[in-house]
């Protein structure tokens, strides 16, 4: 597929070990808030898996949880409250599948530890405690590239370790990536005006998009309304504020699954963005995308 950025749907399938255990998102948060938060989950050993069982942390209040596409899910409740969910869907090995909750965030800052455990198709589980950390504190920039995956400590039939969250504004930028996704993945072309300067210069297939509105019109448009099925992530980001604050430098992965028509596409490739920090936030200010074919099983 030509000239698409990057979106995340309900859960997404992608080939490569590249997400080694379960991670949730954002990793950073402010304390009281409504949240929309992404649970990541890969296949990373030879046997599939078959579903996943998220705990709800004291504090942490459920509002809604969408139905998954091609999957399904459970809530358990104690009363009103919504306790523990569970996702149903067979992952096959070296891919992943990404299922989102919205909730209100605990009033105090601290550490939301989110317990889960991922269930295979073998009869053997492994825990996973990423963490999201609440803070009121304004945000430092960040002038290096930053880890992408959250805290994850893994017990069971499967070897697991730790990776340290982004922090600053590189944690910001990809919560800031991660809204840019629901957008997509909604089709609300309204919203994702908002993440491009106007001015932006889209550099895609081969060719170029001067402005937003041209971008817009002439091709994510019309492909966003073709699409069905869309299954689209991004992976192994690197956030690079550079001095001042003003700019930021984006690299990244992303992968797509979709219908148009009579084609099936399953595609993978590597994004660079340009990223301005205006009175309203960032923009993309310019975007290089390079896709690729996945390779068949095997190959």
């Amino acid at each position: 597929m030509r000239r698409v950025m990057i979106a995340a749907g309900l859960f997404a399938l992608v080939p490569g070990a590249a997400w080694a255990h379960v991670t949730v998102a954002p990793r950073e948060a402010k304390p009281g808030v409504e949240e929309h938060y992404t649970v990541r989950v890969p296949t990373e050993g030879q046997v599939a898996t078959t579903s996943v069982f998220l705990e709800v942390p004291e504090g942490v209040t459920v509002l809604d949880v969408p139905a998954p596409e091609g999957a399904t899910h459970e809530l358990r409740r104690e009363g009103t409250r919504i306790v523990a969910i569970t996702w149903k869907k067979e992952i096959p090995p070296r891919e992943r599948a990404e299922f989102l909750f919205r909730a209100t965030n605990p009033a105090t800052e601290g550490q939301i530890v989110w317990k889960i455990e991922q269930r295979f198709a073998d009869g053997k589980s492994s825990a996973w405690t990423p963490g999201t950390k609440l803070t009121n504190a304004p945000s430092a920039p960040a002038t290096a590239s930053a880890p992408r995956s959250g805290v994850g400590e893994q017990t069971g039939g499967h070897a697991g370790h730790q990776v340290s969250p982004s922090t600053g504004e590189a944690a910001v930028i990809e919560k800031w990536l991660a809204e840019y996704d629901a957008a997509f993945n909604a089709k609300d072309l309204e919203k994702l005006g908002t993440f491009y300067h106007p001015d932006v210069t889209i550099y895609e297939g081969g060719g170029v998009d001067n402005g937003w509105a041209a971008y817009r019109d002439g091709h994510l448009g019309p492909e966003l309304k073709a699409f069905e099925n869309l299954q689209f992530g991004h992976r192994d980001i690197n956030v690079s504020v550079l001095p001042g604050g003003q700019f930021a430098y984006v690299r990244s992965e992303y992968f797509l699954k979709a219908k148009m028509g009579t084609r099936e596409i399953d595609s993978s490739g590597l994004a660079t963005y340009v990223l301005i920090q205006g009175a309203d936030g960032w923009k993309i200010r310019h975007s290089h995308t390079s896709s690729r074919p996945r390779r068949p099983a095997g190959k």
